[in-house]
């Protein structure tokens, strides 16, 4: 089989990947323009607002170009879609992350990930328990079987399903994909061991808002000492090869490539070209 998911294929190709966030649950209207911005995937967000289970299975509806994955002969959606869920990782609500997951999302987005602990938590939670002699026994999942949505989303059966909805790179197979943000100075600090210690994680993305915020910037993104955490951030992860993401503009994108961030994500807005040539016309 294929991949199915679209960023670990890309990942493995050795490519840049490319995510939009946040999309609002529940909207079509936005679901329906991110899908079509060409994105590699797309962040609901169910942090700060939005948490609505029952909004977030009708975007991921709307989100789907079946024309186009049936142009391709393959299951693999054009954007994949990820939610990042409101618990901070030191909260541990697991059933948070096993509902998530039964929506039929090809990822998540933890916040806040400080410690070790925290990370094979975030591990276990996202993983169902392994066949008896399985080589990736450890750690041992905790999610809970459900045989409904997640399967018939990605187009799968059940035992096709149950195959694939594992941890990458833990599970080489695995097409779920956990991308936690450190966004503190301690989780910039056990970055190390967690990355030594955990298998599981696909990727690190370094979150310069909140770090600002402990740092005593006011948000202030581009105080050196916040690029700083952000630097030891990617250094940590290329040390223990494991891809590291970070919030780009047009004006740092080029930079972030460079520095050697594998994935981008970016916060794109709506313009409307009349209105703004329009307002440009009359001096407004």
């Amino acid at each position: 089989m294929a991949r199915l998911n679209k960023v670990i294929d890309l990942l493995e190709q050795g490519k840049v990947v490319f995510g939009g966030g946040m999309a609002w649950t529940g909207n079509i209207d936005e679901a329906m323009a991110f899908a079509d911005m060409g994105y590699d995937f797309v962040i609901f967000e169910m942090e700060h607002e939005g948490f609505h289970l029952p909004g977030l299975r009708l975007s991921l509806q709307f989100l789907l170009d079946r024309k186009r994955i049936a142009t391709t002969g393959g299951l693999q959606p054009d954007v994949v879609p990820f939610v990042r869920v409101p618990p901070n990782a030191r909260e541990r609500n697991q059933w948070i992350i096993k509902q998530a997951l039964d929506t039929g999302v090809y990822g998540l987005i933890v916040p806040h990930l400080d410690t070790v602990e925290q990370a094979q938590a975030m591990v276990v939670a996202s993983r169902y328990p392994q066949a008896l002699g399985a080589p990736d026994t450890e750690p041992v999942g905790e999610r809970g079987w459900w045989y409904r949505l997640a399967p018939r989303y990605w187009g799968l059966s059940l035992p096709e399903y149950y195959k694939v909805a594992d941890l990458w790179p833990l599970d080489p197979q695995g097409e779920l994909f956990l991308m936690p943000i450190v966004e503190g100075i301690h989780g910039v600090k056990n970055l190390p061991d967690i990355l030594r210690t955990v298998k599981g994680i696909g990727a690190i993305w370094a979150g310069s808002g909140d770090l600002s915020i402990e740092l005593g910037t006011g948000g202030n993104m581009s105080d050196p000492r916040v690029e700083e955490g952000v630097q030891q951030i990617l250094t940590t992860c290329k040390e223990f090869n494991v891809p590291c993401a970070i919030i780009a503009s047009p004006e740092t994108i080029e930079q972030r490539i460079e520095q050697g961030f594998r994935i981008i994500v970016t916060m794109p807005a709506r313009v409307d070209p009349t209105l703004k040539k329009g307002r440009t016309l009359v001096g407004r």
